[in-house]
């Protein structure tokens, strides 16, 4: 394509136009980009590199390497990583250079080089040493090219191991012979990666791997351990209570006798800072350090020669802009589930970090949606999924704004990360944990409570009455909506949690209860999303003489280890009373029951409560019981958690191929919105539009077969909402009708 050629009117990032292929569309936003944005070029050298250029980002102010010799030519080349995960062979800065080119009448170096090169190509899934024989190379330096290259310039897959004495042969024949960087990098990661293999299959049978630290190991993480040992860059995502920590030490320790690392960096959320050093401490024989100070003194513990280096994810970015954190020779991220949105700053300061070896841990590598998976492998392996275009084309259905609207093919997104992604759930490992019974109790409200609960309804079915008549939510509406939606799951729990001077509730009274029930030997673990609802059970403790820890985010981090030793260690205190802020990467095995005060919306959020108690180390049952405000929105989020659910089994443990939003679902949906929003007004939506507005609305009977149950069956109206608003400003409008296309369209094909 020729920029003469780009459409006048600017390119959609996120749908392709009609007429297009993915490519096409792909290439063209990047020439759009070039003509777009200033860009300095300059020409390295017409003598010595012709065709090689550099290019300064006027916005970043990087400077990149381009090679440009032709459009489509198989030798164009930029270091930036777009051109690298693309597949396109081109980018925004080979495309600059072209214009340049053009605007400038310079001349295109289409010609062979005379020199001979080694390059890595990236115009395929998997990347290729290859290899191009310059015009002036000897017959002898052919003949050798050939015994370790094919016919198609590839280098042997027995190559490898004895790629040095290539170069030293070819440069003995023709010193002008070059091997760029990263073809370098590439040969060396692969045969590194082959000695790790040998020294994992011949040097560490059970017992070697038992010695790695002071305590045996599972079978099934003695295979973790060899999973990732082997991988050298990987993910274990085992289910939460698995033991990923002791994994994640075991693979440190086998890579530095080894030697293949000296120091390991772990990041993790300053919650967990002093426990990761803990079980350092406790498990292997080396020194650990937690970085905390200002900069003098965060400066003087990075560059210590202590073998393991513990930095927080708050801290990280600010170590990284002062330079303190730009290499390691293995990264372990915990929770790196707080990694998921790429564009974070934490995020992008992590990226920065450049770690040979890389492992991370996390019992919820997907909790929303299908794209935060690739944000997560990218952290590992940018090759793996990408390109990212690609990735959306193939498993993500989206409707003409771009939103994601199903997820398909899941399975094959399984099958694509199972060289760097390990996950095993409790049910398929060897290992008995006692039993975890799960259990809804529904209680009733207040009088007080059900009439607050009705109001914010109402306001809630007149903002969703106004979306359905206008087709469009403005700024104002939708931050409203949520706030209502949100009071409405406070109410559910107390009005004080809404209005610190009213105090209506029956769930403290319900908890007081199981506690009492639970009796003097048994520990409890009292989780709540709301600290005032936290609040108005630590006041019913001690109005009843019941000794607790107390947990919530103002809480200072060693303090929260301070309180979590003491509800672990001292048998007088029952109840472990917390926020959220206790739910994440906590060790708290001596409860046997847990009580959700209210569900939060993500179901890797109630997972990660209840992985607290029921994880290696426990030896009673477990009895978790949600307690949940009967015909409220708290019920209905459970069909909810359930959608979210099948998405991450469908990835990750074999579940179904695809997630998707049937017409039947989507009528249900909006039945249930108009049955559930407006039950106490006696009308329905369509009643309180306008009779010229009725006929927008989609079909709003339920499938024959859906009784009581059929909101288990269906994505409920209110996590459906919820996506829909986390959308970009031009995707808030109404996509009824657009989804029900794109359902028939899908059914079709």
């Amino acid at each position: 394509m020729r920029f003469s050629e780009l459409p006048k009117q600017e390119l959609s990032h996120l749908t392709c136009p009609a007429g297009m292929s993915l490519e096409q569309w792909q290439v063209a936003l990047r020439m759009q980009q070039a003509l777009r944005e200033e860009q300095e070029v300059e020409c390295v050298s017409e003598r010595y590199s012709p065709g090689e250029y550099r290019v300064r980002s006027s916005g970043s102010g990087v400077v990149y390497k381009v090679v440009f010799r032709g459009p489509k030519s198989p030798w164009n080349y930029c270091d930036c990583m777009d051109f690298k995960t693309s597949q396109l062979g081109t980018c925004k800065h080979i495309e600059g250079v072209r214009l340049w080119i053009k605007n400038h009448h310079k001349r295109i170096h289409w010609d062979l080089p005379a020199y001979t090169s080694v390059y890595l190509s990236y115009r395929t899934s998997e990347r290729r040493v290859r290899i191009r024989v310059g015009s002036d190379a000897s017959a002898e330096l052919r003949e050798l090219v050939k015994l370790y290259f094919d016919d198609l310039d590839n280098l042997r897959p027995d190559a490898f191991e004895t790629f040095g004495q290539f170069v030293l042969q070819a440069r003995a024949l023709d010193s002008s012979v070059r091997v760029y960087k990263d073809a370098m990098d590439y040969v060396l990661w692969r045969r590194e990666g082959l000695l790790r293999e040998r020294a994992v299959a011949t040097r560490y049978d059970d017992a070697a791997l038992d010695a790695l630290l002071t305590l045996p190991l599972y079978a099934y993480q003695r295979e973790g351990v060899r999973f990732a040992a082997s991988a050298g860059r990987a993910i274990l995502a085992d289910e939460m209570g698995l033991g990923k920590t002791v994994e994640a030490l075991a693979v440190a320790e086998l890579l530095r006798r080894e030697h293949f690392v000296g120091q390991v960096l772990v990041l993790c959320p300053a919650t967990l800072k002093y426990q990761w050093r803990r079980e350092i401490e406790r498990l292997t024989h080396a020194e650990a350090v937690v970085i905390d100070g200002d900069s003098r003194v965060r400066a003087n513990l990075l560059a210590s020669d202590v073998t393991y280096k513990i930095v927080s994810y708050s801290s990280v970015r600010q170590d990284v802009d002062a330079g303190l954190l730009g290499m390691a020779d293995m990264v372990i991220m915990d929770e790196v589930g707080r990694l998921k949105n790429w564009n974070t700053q934490i995020a992008r300061a992590v990226r920065r970090i450049d770690a040979r070896y890389v492992l991370l841990l996390s019992g919820t590598p997907i909790e929303n949606r299908l794209e935060e998976l690739y944000s997560i492998v990218e952290l590992v392996d940018q090759f793996v999924l990408a390109p990212f275009y690609q990735f959306r084309d193939r498993y993500c259905v989206t409707d003409a704004t771009g939103r994601t609207v199903a997820y398909r093919n899941l399975n094959e997104v399984s099958s694509r990360v199972k060289d760097v992604l390990l996950r095993r759930a409790k049910a398929d490992v060897a290992l008995q944990l006692p039993m975890r019974i799960d259990k809804n109790l529904f209680v009733p409200m207040t009088e007080q409570q059900s009439e607050a609960h009705r109001e914010l309804r109402v306001a809630a079915a007149r903002l969703v009455a106004k979306w359905h008549r206008q087709h469009f939510m403005s700024e104002l509406d939708r931050k409203q909506l949520l706030l209502t939606l949100t009071q409405m799951r406070m109410v559910c729990d107390s009005l004080y949690v809404v209005d610190e001077h009213s105090r209506y509730d029956t769930k403290v009274d319900e908890v007081m209860n199981i506690i009492d029930k639970c009796g003097e030997g048994t520990k409890v673990v009292i989780f709540s999303q709301w600290e005032r609802m936290t609040r108005l059970v630590a006041q019913e403790m001690d109005q009843s003489g019941i000794d607790y820890v107390y947990v919530h985010g103002d809480i200072p981090v060693k303090e929260r280890q301070t309180r979590i030793e003491t509800f672990q260690l001292d048998p007088t205190i029952r109840v472990f009373l917390s926020t959220d802020a206790g739910a994440m990467g906590l060790n708290l095995q001596a409860a046997s029951v847990v009580v959700n005060i209210d569900m939060p919306w993500n179901p890797a959020l109630l997972e990660q409560r209840i992985g607290r108690i029921h994880r290696i180390g426990q030896t009673r049952g477990v009895q978790v019981i949600n307690l949940i405000a009967a015909s409220t929105i708290e019920e209905d989020m459970l069909s909810r958690l359930r959608f979210k659910t099948s998405l991450f089994e469908g990835v990750l443990d074999g579940g179904e191929d695809a997630v998707f939003l049937s017409d039947e679902h989507f009528d249900g949906l909006l039945t249930s919105l108009d049955e559930y929003m407006s039950e106490e007004q006696g009308e329905t939506v369509e009643e309180r539009m306008e009779i010229g507005d009725r006929e927008e609305l989609l079909p709003v009977s339920l499938p024959q077969d859906a009784g009581e149950e059929s909101g288990d069956e269906a994505l409920s109206f209110f996590g459906a909402l919820a996506d829909l608003l986390e959308a970009p400003e031009a995707t808030r409008i109404s996509v009824a009708s657009k989804l029900r296309q794109i359902i028939e369209e899908q059914r079709n094909s």
